[in-house]
């Protein structure tokens, strides 16, 4: 209970410390408020905005320019205009600002909107924006004791680039971006400047190659003899190509692979056709698809070349497929003539020795002994006795059946076969009679078929120039399609 009541009086004997430093920090914050009343009404009694705040009018106001690059908003190839947002600072000195800190209760600096104070009239030259507008205004400003002002902000500028679009989407862009006085002459504000990269973050698409700063002093023709001083800032930037690699690229890569399939089906196959023209299809919707992605511009990318080579060879080679499909279908049924001695010893020849394209084996019949020619049958000058001599086809493999020679005593028949016409039988007038239309049967078997094999001959030989126009029009394509790619990539700028 003691001990309660000790602590009790210890506690009861803390409040009015407690109060005394509470009143004291209220009374402080209240004097500095005044303070700072005070200094601001001292110093803006007879300030004016619109004069330059030197005491001597010789006097120099040098202005530094702290650019720091943030961020790309964007990149308008088609536009030709870059929006980006910049960390600004501007220092200068203003000679009305300055003011001793312990007159004031120990304040070194105050903070001011910035149109409270005279501002140096720094202007964007290559403004792309709806309104010329100066960018100082309506963002604060910190005056120190010594007069120095810092102004700081974060600004967006939307500026005219000569973007070129030629090696898209590998290229690499400069911009210039450049600050001047509009009104004061180099006499009265000289404007310095510096570059910084640090705060810069990637959009995704662009990143920062670098930053070059210029300081100069230039004369212009509406002022002649007269100096004007103005930072220069000149910006690099790299796209990042991987997203078009993968998007624009690569499928227009495939679609052109497979085109190639296109050689490689058989001529008489209907998909040869249909396939080219599927490609060619694709290719073209494919091609309105990304046409919005792609830069529009005076000058045509390396893309854009690529895709029109791609398109041309794609088309090409669909002609090429049905040149080929067409000769592969000639022949003596669709009325053709026959291929022609140069094509058969050039192209059937040596082009096709060249490329590898074989001839196909033609099946030879075999001769058996049991077979023997065909005979002609002959009457005598009485044209009774009919007397046989042997055709021989011995030099033309004939597929007509022989007859055998089993039925007959060596190459003629025996003499009882035939006789004088005295004493020839019915049986034998018949018999050579009948003898006669079997022969003249195969004649005309041996006829057709001779026709038949030139006709097929003629086929075959057409069929055998399609195939080596095919192996000639595939290696064109593919060597038209890598020429194409190592063009392409070699006005790459690495």
């Amino acid at each position: 209970m003691v001990l309660h009541q000790s602590c009790l009086s210890v506690s009861i004997l803390k409040i009015p410390f407690l109060v005394v430093i509470i009143v004291h920090y209220l009374f402080s914050v209240v004097a500095a408020n005044e303070y700072q009343y005070r200094l601001l009404d001292d110093l803006f009694k007879n300030y004016k905005t619109e004069v330059r705040p030197v005491k001597n009018l010789t006097t120099v106001t040098n202005v530094e320019f702290k650019f720091f690059m943030n961020l790309v908003l964007d990149m308008d190839e088609k536009h030709q205009k870059l929006t980006c947002n910049a960390w600004l600072t501007l220092i200068w000195h203003d000679e009305y600002m300055m003011w001793d800190e312990e007159t004031y209760g120990g304040i070194d600096n105050f903070k001011i909107p910035a149109e409270r104070l005279w501002l140096p009239d720094v202007y964007f030259y290559q403004n792309a924006a709806d309104k010329y507008e100066s960018f100082l205004t309506g963002h604060l400003a910190v005056v120190d004791s010594t007069g120095l002002v810092y102004w700081s902000a974060p600004v967006i500028f939307q500026g005219h680039c000569r973007i070129d679009t030629r090696y898209f989407p590998f290229d690499r862009q400069r911009c210039i971006m450049k600050f001047g006085t509009w009104q004061h002459d180099g006499n009265e504000i000289n404007l310095t400047g510096t570059g910084d990269t640090s705060t810069f973050t990637t959009n995704g698409e662009w990143d920062l190659g670098g930053l070059n700063v210029t300081n100069n002093r230039d004369f212009y023709p509406d002022s002649p003899g007269i100096p004007y001083t103005d930072v220069t800032f000149i910006i690099d930037f790299e796209r990042r190509s991987l997203f078009y690699v993968f998007n624009l690229l690569m499928p227009c890569t495939l679609i052109s692979l497979m085109t190639v399939l296109t050689f490689f089906l058989p001529c008489e196959s209907q998909g040869k056709i249909s396939l080219g023209v599927t490609v060619l299809l694709s290719l073209t919707v494919f091609l309105l698809l990304v046409a919005e992605v792609m830069p529009a511009a005076d000058e045509v990318p390396i893309i854009g070349q690529y895709y029109a080579a791609t398109m041309i060879l794609v088309s090409l080679s669909l002609a090429m497929n049905v040149l080929v499909v067409n000769v592969y279908f000639r022949g003596p049924d669709r009325d053709s003539s026959p291929v022609p001695r140069w094509a058969k010893t050039y192209i059937s020849g040596y082009l096709a020795w060249v490329l590898g394209v074989k001839a196909p084996d033609d099946p030879k019949p075999e001769r058996t002994p049991e077979c023997m020619p065909l005979m002609e049958v002959n009457c005598n000058s009485h044209g009774v006795g009919p007397t046989f001599s042997v055709l021989d086809h011995s030099r033309e493999e004939s597929p007509l059946p022989h007859i055998r020679r089993n039925i007959f005593h060596g190459d003629t028949f025996s003499s009882n076969a035939c006789s004088d016409d005295r004493h020839t039988s019915k049986g034998d007038q018949e018999q050579s009679i009948l003898l006669r239309m079997v022969l003249r049967e195969l004649r005309t078997m041996n006829s057709q078929t001779e026709k038949q094999k030139v006709k097929n001959k003629a086929t075959t030989e057409w069929k055998r120039l399609a195939r080596v126009l095919d192996r000639l029009c595939l290696i064109v394509y593919v060597v038209g399609t890598l020429s194409s790619i190592l063009v392409n990539v070699c006005q790459i700028p690495w």
